[in-house]
């Protein structure tokens, strides 16, 4: 049971990379306005912060045998940003290459914030999850 619930989270985590993906290189020109603001920030940078967010969210479910120690747990969250900033910079510089989008560094920017605030929430319930265990529950 296990190992199929394993296999259907990596399956979830290959859809969401092909799913960002689509995000990041269609050509939606036309169809959805990002130019504008919402609550005092760019609406293309908050849509970047929350298709990033879930990367290492769905990389932790997907593969649990990378974190679980606290020492594979910290080279998990290094590894996971450095991919993470490494795939956001990668879609920006395609965009460039495209003729109907664009690179821009603010992207990347607020890319890396959702991966880092992403990693922070999981450093969170990791410390909460070994508390929890610590205290005999």
């Amino acid at each position: 049971m296990r190992d199929r619930i394993h296999h259907i989270l990596k399956s979830l985590f290959y859809i969401y990379i092909l799913g960002l993906c689509f995000c990041c290189f269609w050509n939606f020109r036309g169809s959805i306005d990002l130019s504008t603001e919402w609550i005092g920030l760019p609406k293309d940078k908050i849509v970047h912060f929350l298709l990033f967010f879930p990367m290492p969210v769905m990389t932790y479910l997907a593969f649990p045998k990378l974190r679980n120690t606290p020492r594979k747990y910290l080279r998990f969250s290094i590894f996971i940003f450095v991919c993470g900033v490494a795939f956001g910079a990668m879609t920006e510089a395609v965009q460039w290459m495209t003729g109907y989008r664009q690179c821009d560094t603010g992207d990347l920017l607020a890319d890396c914030c959702g991966i880092a605030a992403a990693i922070a929430v999981l450093q969170i319930y990791e410390a909460f999850i070994k508390n929890w265990r610590d205290s005999g529950r």
